[in-house]
């Protein structure tokens, strides 16, 4: 059986940033469903706020360790609270782009794991207005149904969802349904539109 990865040796400070940073944006984005569509102004620029400051913060984070925050240095939760924070980067797709390929190198050495990876793979396609391939990515339509963006061949999805370690997407679609309601189809056409990350609340 594998131990459990602590936060390595000086490092405890660095976890507890990362985890109170990602755990304050999630309480920001708390807001379930289609009543995100109507969060007020005030309440959409704090979490842009949040978001920008949470970047900023991994990006010394990661610069003071000159790699990804794994397992080994910061512990299982926090290396997921920095892929969090990672995902929602979306105001600096360069940056997010170079912590993909940091997250990659640690998943290489089994400091993080695929999932975390597909998390994040998924939405620097998105952003670079590319098909995903693991349907972690979804957005909410002006009706306020919640739609993955578009998936490249759909008839393999489960079969990449468990190389990545991920459960099937019905099983994932049954959570989502659980928390915001009714999802849209599973597979939209490669060519159909949907609003940039930018311009959505995604899920």
């Amino acid at each position: 059986m594998n131990e459990p990865h602590l936060p390595g040796p000086g490092y405890t400070a660095l976890a507890e940033d990362l985890l109170g940073r990602a755990q304050r944006a999630k309480e920001r984005r708390r807001t379930p469903g289609a009543e995100r569509l109507g969060m007020t102004s005030d309440a959409v620029a704090a979490l842009a706020q949040a978001q920008h400051d949470n970047t900023a913060g991994l990006k010394r984070i990661v610069e003071r360790l000159g790699q990804w925050p794994g397992r080994s240095t910061v512990g299982p939760e926090a290396c997921q609270a920095a892929v969090d924070i990672a995902v929602h980067s979306d105001h600096n797709t360069a940056l997010q782009r170079t912590l993909l390929g940091l997250l990659q190198k640690a998943v290489e050495v089994g400091d993080a794991t695929s999932a975390q990876l597909a998390h994040l793979h998924d939405r620097c396609l998105v952003n670079a207005g590319r098909v995903q391939l693991y349907g972690t990515q979804h957005w909410y339509r002006p009706d306020g149904l919640l739609q993955p963006h578009p998936i490249a061949d759909p008839a393999q999805l489960d079969t990449r969802r468990a190389r990545a370690g991920l459960p099937p997407y019905a099983e994932k679609a049954r959570r989502l349904r659980e928390r915001h309601g009714p999802i849209a189809s599973l597979s939209p056409a490669a060519g159909d539109e949907s609003a940039p990350i930018s311009q959505q609340r995604a899920a």
